[in-house]
Order: C-alpha cells, then structure tokens, then sequence
C-alpha cells in the first residue's frame, strides 16, 4: 500500500497534525540551517582577513629588505610568540624549499607536507582544517615577490580556530537539543489546535446524530457562530433536510395514496368473488362476475404500468429516442383518437399553429392524450378544448385550454403530485382512471429538460402549457433520461 491512500485514511485531526509539525520542523530546520550556514561563514571571513593582514606585514617586510626572505623570520618569530588572542603558526620557506624559520616547535605538530602549496599570492577561498589532538588548525601556503622582483618566499601559515569549532559543535548540539524539546511540544501545539479547528464539525456531527426519520423537521442551529467554511455546508445540509422531509412527506403519502388505490379494486373483486361462491348460480352470473374481475384487474394493471413508468422516469431507466416532426400532425392524430369520447360529451376539440418540435414522439402523444382527456372530461358540454402550439426561440409550446370549472388556487401548486387528491372529481378519471395523469405528463415533460404549469381560476377553466425545448439531435439522437 502506497503512504498517501494510507495518509488519506488517517483522521483528519491526525493529519493536521502531522501536517502542521512537519511544517513547523521543516521551518525550524531551515531557519537552524540558515544560522549555521551564516555562523561558518563569519568564522571562515574573520580567518580570511586575519591572514590577508599578515600576509600584507610581510609582503612590505619583505619589500624593505629588497627581496631577503631571511628578513622575514625574526618578524614571523617575534609575532607568533606573542599573539595570544588569535595565535596562529608560520613558516618561512625560499623559493626552492629550504625552511629558513618557523615558529618554535611548528615542525612536531605541523610539518611542511601537511600544508597545500602556494599556487599564488592571495589565499584559497577554503581554508584546509586539520585536527592535532584536541586543536585545530586552518592552514595555507602563500606565495611572497618583492615589489623588485630581486627575491621571493614562500610563508606557511597555521591558524589557531579550535575555539571557533568548538563553538560550531556547541551549537549544534545545542540545535539538536532543542529540536528534540520543540518536535514534542510542536506536536502537542499541532493536535491542539487541530482539535481546535475541528470543534465545530464535533458539534455538526453530534447534532446531526440526533435527527432521525422521525423528525426531520429538525435543523441545524445558525445561531451559533459557525466559522466561515462551515457556513455554508450548514446552510446546504439544512437544505437537504428540508429536501428530504418533502421527498419523505410524499413518500407517505404515496404509500398510503397507492394502498388505497390497490385495496379498492382488489376489495371489489373480492367481494364480487365471495358474493359469487356463497351459492350455486347460473353460468350467465358467473360470467357476469368473471368479466367484472377481469375489469378489476385491467384497471389494477393499468395502475401497475403507469406507477412503472414513473419509477423508470425517476430511475433513468426510461430512454428517449428524439425526432424532429411536425407537432401538428401528432396532435391532430391525438385529438382523433379522443374525438369519440369528446363528441359523446358534447365537446368539440379545435387544433391551432403548427411548427416542428424535438421530442420522442411516442411519450409526446401519450403525455397529450393525458392532458387531453383530462380537460374533455372537465369540459363544459357545448364548449371546446383548444389545443394550441407556438414556436419560440427556446422550443415549443403546447397549450390545452377548456371551459370548465377549474382548480382553486391552493390546489396549483400539487396538481402534478401522484394521488393528489385537490379535487376528486377532476382528478379522477386522469390517465385512465389512476390518479397518475398529470403526473405521468410531468415525468415525460421533466424527460425532456422542458416545463410544465397550469393556469387556472375557479369557473373560468384551466390551462396546461408544455414547453418542449430544443435538442440537438446529432448529438442526442437517443438519450437516456437522467434526472435533474
């Protein structure tokens, strides 16, 4: 297993932490480093320029002696002896190799192979350390011309630096030291403020624990002074709740709604069934009982159907296969199949308008059918239903429109809901006795991404307006329905 799913799965008050110490480690290692980076360079600058000094007493010795190298040794001797706060050692060789002086008993310690040769007249930029004991010693070799040009030297210089190693170890013992204090207490600081930080998604999870099903009126308090990333998710997870008791509050009444619907016509076809076994009857009463069953069950199985095809809807199982067509014409075959049934009434259908519309062409009669017989039966005898279609820029409209009593306004809003029951009598009878035909059509409309509204005032009618808008057809010739 790779270390980040294993770093994923970590709480995130571990990760936090975590997070925060190596921050705050890596932090603290840059800074130590950067101190000590700029301590050893200080060192190595200060040695630099003790040396440069000494170097430029010699050269104007050596200048003043017209080119003697000997005359640099009792100088060398005399100020080696004597320096006591930065002691450093030297040796005076000619230009072939012969010592001609050093400081006293340099040679035990430091003999002349120990140093590098003198390449110039100026120091290396890196001074060689070596270690004699308990001492260190910076060494470089310089090359030395008289300003004649009548003699030449060469110095080797050994410079006491043990106080300054000495002094980088301590500090890094001291780092070290420190890092093995501060690590701990960083991950304490981290957990802490982790813990801090995660305080209020304590609080969400412990008051969302208490919402059950059986309440889910309950939300999320806003009054506390959630932190500002919180916030929101908040304010969405009370709009979820709010989601959900509205699906949950037509769940049940769906449930109820369609046990109803259920036990009427298995209630009927029981009682006809019990009545009919009570005693021996005729043949033609057993068929006459036999064909009310089979009505029974016709109906049961129209239910069955329609309640399918809303479960498919809802489920993107349903497919949609678009066309491009002339709406008038399937109109026009919808409102023939219906002029039967609307002529028996005394209601004339009339058809207006005509524009290609983009839409399966099966799912648009059947939602029109619904539409259709809805608002003949509801109808005024004499009267006529108007089935009319605009075109617009974004699609297509199609407006039923009849004369009858219509829909009180506190009804609207739930015309479209499954079972509702606003006005039995105007409900009953929609897609073809279920409860299910304004809800079928508005599944077929939501299919395919359009609208659907009624307008209606009580006495004066109602109106369906389905928008239907456009698709590109060479891209989604058969689309699945995916719910929005």
């Amino acid at each position: 297993m790779s270390i980040d799913p294993l770093f994923r799965t970590r709480s995130i008050g571990t990760r936090l932490t975590l997070l925060n110490m190596v921050i705050a480690v890596a932090a603290l290692a840059l800074f130590a480093g950067i101190i000590y980076w700029r301590l050893s360079i200080n060192f190595t600058t200060e040695h630099q320029h003790f040396l440069q000094s000494k170097v430029a007493e010699l050269q104007a010795d050596l200048n003043e002696a017209h080119g003697d190298p000997r005359a640099l040794v009792d100088e060398i001797i005399k100020e080696t002896a004597g320096s006591q706060l930065r002691q450093y050692q030297a040796r005076v060789l000619t230009s072939d190799g012969q010592t001609l002086g050093e400081t006293p008993g340099m040679d035990h310690d430091l003999p002349r192979t120990a140093f590098p040769d003198a390449a110039s007249e100026s120091l290396s930029a890196k001074l060689p350390l070596k270690a004699i004991g308990d001492r260190h010693y910076a060494l470089t070799t310089v090359l030395l011309h008289s300003s004649g040009g009548t003699g030449a030297a060469r110095v080797q210089f050994a410079l006491d630096v043990t106080r300054d190693e000495a002094l980088q170890t301590n500090f890094r013992y001291t780092l070290a030291l420190a890092f093995l204090v501060l690590v701990p207490m960083l991950a304490l600081a981290g957990r802490w403020v982790a813990a801090q930080g995660l305080a209020p998604l304590i609080r969400i999870t412990e008051a969302t624990r208490s919402i059950t099903p059986a309440d889910l009126s309950a939300r999320l308090a806003l009054a506390p002074p959630w932190p500002e990333e919180l916030h929101e998710l908040v304010g969405v997870f009370n709009a979820m709740l709010a989601r959900l008791e509205e699906a949950f509050a037509r769940l049940s009444r769906f449930s109820a709604d369609i046990a109803h619907e259920l036990r009427t016509p298995l209630g009927n076809l029981s009682g006809e069934l019990e009545v009919c076994l009570m005693r021996p009857r005729a043949t033609e009463d057993y068929r006459a009982t036999i064909e009310s069953g089979l009505d029974e069950c016709r109906r049961l199985n129209v239910l069955i159907e329609n309640l399918l095809f809303m479960a498919r809807a809802e489920h993107a199982v349903q497919t949609l296969r678009c066309e491009r067509f002339a709406a008038a014409q399937a109109c026009a075959w919808v409102i023939e199949q219906q002029t039967p049934g609307a002529t028996a009434r005394g209601v004339a259908i009339a058809l207006q308008g005509d524009t290609t519309i983009d839409a399966d062409p099966v799912l648009f009669r059947q939602a029109l059918a619904n539409v259709l017989t809805n608002a003949v039966r509801h109808a005024v005898a004499g009267s006529a239903v108007h089935v009319g279609i605009t075109s617009g820029p974004d699609g297509v409209e199609i407006r039923v429109r009849d004369d009858g009593e219509g829909i009180d306004a506190q009804h609207l809003p739930h015309v479209f809901d499954r079972f509702y029951q606003a006005d039995a009598a105007r409900r009953r009878g929609i897609g073809q006795g279920t409860g299910l035909g304004l809800s079928i059509v508005a599944a077929i409309i939501d299919m395919h991404r359009g609208t659907v509204r009624i307008d209606s005032t009580r006495g004066k009618g109602t109106t369906v307006i389905m928008h239907f808008p456009r698709i590109d057809l060479q891209e989604h010739p058969a689309t699945r329905h995916r719910p929005a």
